[in-house]
């Protein structure tokens, strides 16, 4: 979930090589919207319903090439986890561990925005008439009606299943987790930093287990053993940061082009597998195997986005996509199923009104919501944080951890 968390704690920009960072997560929030407007269309959905159902040509080179890329929000979700992980990292060691400041600003840099984005859901889904449904996508079918215990799950997402008002709030409950766990993750990383190969195949492990174990084709069900390590990959990688930075300066233009090759060959993995029909027949443990090497992949995206994807990734029009990234994935669901229920398009046209409707909204929601719930945070925090403390007089003053 792309919630942005601010590298510099005093200014509330990114800055140096970070701020490419920023692009990447935009450039994420915009695959996941054309995600959803895709599973609008029956035979896309079918893809991810049944992979072993037939598929046309379009649709196989949609979904069982690196094409799927363009597309494929569950990449995008892991690209997030990534870039959580290193950000907070990053922050928390520049502000010193200030937890007591951490805490209040970011639950609530968490929370205010997503009530106001389930308000918006359960109002849109009120508004419009679900009408005929024969026909319609099972994803979209999917959103009926919401009854008070899901949208409590919703409000808290902690309590219960999450994603009856937006699926996308799946993502959400594990930002929560970690955000809470953040001051454990980056001891470990700073401590582990060192060994970080070993450290890197200890979270593999881990993440195998829980991919192996989980409903692989849920990635919202497999829980925390296979969602937490991709944190805790971004939180090694941050916390050896500057010998990662210089041999991404080292790389040459054979080695960069290999990184992005190979980027995408490991986060296409799993659909890989469906040009041969060979994913519908394949043992668990190979499916999660290659579960975890997408993972792996979207690590790489990060990387790649302090190397050879920096350049775009600060474009300004990429950069304004990246300030408005977690408004964008929280608003452009109950868009994309007001569009689907209105239109009944079952084609990719119908990208034609939900992207250009989710990213307006989006500058409005930042302009109304985010924009005021993340000064309200700041304010929250440097409150907090000014606050005495023990040994208070013996630390360097600090600016509050976003």
């Amino acid at each position: 979930m792309p919630v942005p968390a601010d590298v510099d704690g005093r200014t509330g920009t990114s800055s140096g090589r970070l701020a490419a960072l920023d692009g990447l997560r935009g450039v994420a929030a915009l695959v996941v919207l054309v995600h959803h407007s895709l599973l609008l269309v029956p035979a896309l959905m079918a893809a991810y319903d049944d992979p072993g159902a037939p598929r046309s040509a379009l649709v196989l080179a949609a979904t069982a090439t690196p094409l799927h890329l363009l597309w494929d929000g569950e990449v995008a979700v892991q690209v997030f986890f990534v870039l959580s992980g290193f950000v907070l990292t990053v922050a928390a060691q520049r502000a010193r561990h200030r937890w007591g400041a951490y805490y209040p600003q970011r639950l609530l840099r968490l929370y205010l925005p997503v009530w106001a984005a389930v308000a918006l859901a359960v109002a849109l889904r009120l508004a419009v008439p679900r009408g005929e449904t024969a026909g319609l996508s099972p994803w979209l079918v999917f959103h009926g009606d919401v009854g008070r215990a899901g949208v409590l799950a919703d409000l808290t997402l902690l309590a219960g299943p999450v994603g009856s008002t937006m699926t996308a709030l799946w993502s959400l409950r594990w930002e929560v987790v970690f955000s809470l766990a953040l001051p454990l993750f980056v001891w470990l990383a700073t401590r582990l930093r060192r060994h970080a190969l070993v450290a890197g195949a200890a979270l593999a492990v881990v993440a195998w287990v829980g991919a192996a174990t989980g409903p692989v084709d849920r990635p919202y069900a497999l829980g925390a053993l296979y969602q937490l390590p991709l944190f805790g990959l971004g939180c090694l990688l941050a916390a050896d940061r500057e010998r990662l930075a210089g041999a991404v300066a080292r790389w040459g233009g054979a080695t960069r082009a290999g990184v992005l090759a190979g980027a995408a060959l490991l986060a296409s993995g799993p659909w890989l597998l469906d040009l041969g029909g060979l994913r519908a027949g394949l043992p668990v443990g190979v499916l999660a195997l290659a579960r975890v090497l997408q993972a792996g992949g979207a690590a790489l995206l990060v990387v790649a986005a302090l190397g050879p994807l920096d350049r775009p990734l600060r474009h300004p029009a990429v950069h304004w996509l990246g300030t408005r990234s977690f408004s964008l994935y929280l608003v452009h669901e109950p868009v994309v199923v007001a569009v689907g229920f209105l239109t009944g398009w079952v084609t990719p046209v119908v990208l034609l009104l939900t992207v250009p409707a989710s990213l307006l909204l989006a500058e409005v929601f930042f302009r109304v919501v985010e924009g005021p719930s993340h000064r309200l945070s700041r304010r929250v925090g440097a409150l907090v944080g000014r606050r005495p403390g023990p040994h208070r007089a013996d630390r360097p003053e600090a600016a509050p951890v976003p």
